[in-house]
């Protein structure tokens, strides 16, 4: 086989059916002469993954692959990377399919470009087979909370916090340019990938978007997985804060302070309401994920605004909890369950009401009775 021409380099954890459809589908890439290597770390699984790894042959490309004790994604592409040989780095997951000419697509785009500093953002989608519950659509859609493709423009360029892993390749010499690789930590999949990419722009780093450089995303959520997804996701972005505070806009943490002003300083009715939300915070979560949940088969559109005052509570929560930690974290999150949650569920009422579709009406009138004024006086 020729020297690689590109390194994929895929993370994966306890995904071993999935590890095998992205080893297969990789055996389909087109252009039959054109060269690459996998590079897989496997962090820690405690499935069939190692014995996978250890029995796969392939005639297409050369496979390299290490075992490590788990450490989160971010050690993992750093271990993958210390081991790839490939001029350009594409980096993808184990629960990403691609495309037969993915490969192709991106090496076109970078020959295209010219450019060393570019870096080429490719599209991650659902697969078409794929039956959507609300929060898929949802997610990759209008609320935009996993990716923002549905806004994207093919051939532009957009900023550090689009660098997604699941589908992005740069030039090694670029990576090299940030030798301490991927910030480990970060100890869950989120904001490690934005925050390297942060450091790259700095070096002058573009992203570019082609569409056609397409791989498939399997990975099922449902509102409650992505809840759990996003309260993580508010817990990493503290992370970044604190390696760069000047970051606090792109988080909402500006908000988020003023918000925590304005709780300290509130009347004594909303202090009471407060009071109220704090105190009983986990099933007043549960009874909106519930609700949520109750609509997310078959897909809707419905349940829109639910979805994006629940997720954007979430990674709030999560936020808030690594910031002010303890009782501090659950007043601001009950102040945020307040603004977002009650105002939210009334739209989804009406709309309901308006469509013909049945709701649990107990949860959905206590959810938003707690909003209201009187509420906790």
């Amino acid at each position: 086989m020729a020297s690689p021409l590109v390194s994929v380099v895929v993370p994966t954890f306890n995904r071993v059916a999935g590890l095998r459809r992205v080893l297969t589908a990789f055996e389909r890439q087109q252009p039959h002469d054109l060269p690459f290597e996998l590079v897989v770390v496997d962090d820690g699984s405690e499935d069939e993954t190692a014995q996978v790894l250890a029995s796969f042959r392939s005639r297409r490309f050369p496979l390299r692959f290490a075992r490590q004790s788990n450490g989160g994604p971010a050690r993992a592409r750093n271990r993958a990377l210390k081991v790839a040989s490939g001029e350009l780095v594409l980096f993808g997951g184990d629960d990403i399919e691609p495309h037969p000419e993915l490969v192709a697509e991106h090496v076109r785009e970078h020959h295209r470009r010219g450019d060393p500093r570019i870096a080429v953002l490719g599209l991650t989608r659902w697969p078409q087979d794929e039956e959507l519950t609300s929060t898929m659509r949802h997610i990759d859609g209008p609320g935009a909370q996993q990716f923002s493709y549905a806004g994207f423009t093919d051939g532009a360029e957009y900023d550090f916090r689009h660098f997604y892993t699941s589908n992005v390749s740069l030039r090694r010499e670029l990576l090299n340019s940030e030798p301490a690789g991927f910030s480990t930590d970060f100890s869950a999949a989120a904001f490690e990938d934005a925050e390297l990419a942060y450091r790259l722009s700095r070096r002058g780093m573009r992203i570019v978007y082609r569409a056609a450089a397409l791989a498939w995303h399997h990975h099922r959520y449902d509102a409650r997985s992505f809840f759990q997804r996003q309260v993580r996701c508010g817990e990493m972005a503290d992370v970044l804060f604190r390696a760069h505070p000047q970051l606090a806009k792109w988080i909402d943490l500006r908000t988020l302070m003023w918000h925590r002003l304005e709780v300290l300083t509130a009347d004594r009715a909303y202090r009471a309401k407060i009071a109220r939300v704090r105190s009983d915070l986990e099933s007043w979560e549960r009874r909106a994920i519930d609700l949520a949940v109750f609509l997310d088969e078959p897909a809707t559109d419905l349940v829109d605004p639910l979805l994006h005052a629940l997720f954007r509570y979430g990674f709030v929560r999560g936020l808030a909890m690594a910031r002010f930690g303890g009782d501090g974290g659950r007043t601001v999150a009950a102040d945020q369950w307040l603004r977002l949650l009650p105002s939210a569920v009334d739209i989804l009422r009406r709309n309901a009401a308006k469509r013909g579709v049945p709701l649990p009406l107990g949860e959905v009138e206590a959810m938003i009775a707690v909003g209201r004024a009187e509420a906790g006086s």
